[in-house]
């Protein structure tokens, strides 16, 4: 069994269009979308469009899927930099909702939240797919400190195991894969693997390459690789620059990758 898997969008037809085709070269035996196909980029519905003529690809929601057309409160003691932040997401949450007829909204937002794969009955063999975590699609599980050392130089911020006690300790499965951080990596935790198959777009680091993966059932247990894909940025970055959504200008610069 192979299971292919891409998260995290974000408006990017162009980079869709590449993993698409490249993730149909596998052959895979199912096709799963782990959530943020829209908000953040120049072309919403084109996104959703390609995706639901897909029948072949299974989709849950990410947070900026649920985020698209409702506005968000900053805290009542929030800074001005913090107040400008939860403006600037909103300004994009309510353009993207423009660009959407009500059928596209709806369908955005009555995408399920999980799905578990089982190649046995053994639960404890399962592939679970989710946006962010088990629990809700908004708190991150982190890339382990040595990833964060060998993509950025630094640990940017540390996430010990007693932290995922909350997101993961109730729930059995052999490997989760999810997105929402987009950096590629995988995670040990009390024997299950946690497997971040990076993002479609915006990547974090520098690699400016569209990323998905492919996990495969063999041997008893499930065989993870990371698979990054070359796209026409400069196409993207035109459509961005012609379209301007809110916050294009940034838009821009994230499509060529973190410096």
């Amino acid at each position: 069994m192979k299971v292919a898997i891409f998260s995290d969008v974000h408006g990017n037809l162009t980079a869709l269009e590449a993993v698409l085709a490249d993730i149909d070269k596998q052959a895979p035996d199912a096709i799963v979308f782990a959530g943020d196909l829209c908000l953040m980029g120049a072309r919403p519905s084109a996104c959703i469009t390609l995706l639901q003529s897909r029948k072949d690809i299974f989709a849950i929601h990410g947070n900026t899927d649920l985020a698209v057309g409702q506005p968000l409160t900053p805290p009542e003691d929030a800074d001005d930099a913090t107040k400008e932040r939860y403006q600037s997401f909103n300004d994009k949450s309510e353009w993207t909702r423009a660009q959407l007829s009500d059928g596209e909204y709806a369908w955005l937002r009555d995408m399920p939240f999980s799905l578990r794969i089982s190649p046995t009955s053994n639960a404890s063999d399962d592939l679970l797919v989710v946006h962010a975590n088990p629990k809700d699609v908004e708190r991150p599980i982190l890339p382990p400190d040595a990833v964060q050392q060998q993509r950025f130089g630094k640990v940017s911020q540390s996430q010990p195991d007693e932290e995922l006690e909350p997101l993961l300790a109730d729930v059995t499965f052999g490997v989760m894969a999810y997105g929402h951080v987009h950096l590629p990596n995988i995670r040990q935790w009390r024997g299950m693997r946690l497997a971040n198959i990076s993002s479609v777009s915006l990547p974090m680091d520098a690699d400016a390459r569209a990323k998905y993966g492919v996990l495969t059932w063999a041997d008893g247990r499930w065989h993870i690789t990371h698979h990054a894909v070359e796209y026409d940025i400069e196409a993207e970055q035109t459509a961005v620059r012609q379209i301007q959504p809110p916050g294009w200008e940034e838009m821009v610069k994230r499509l060529a990758g973190r410096p």
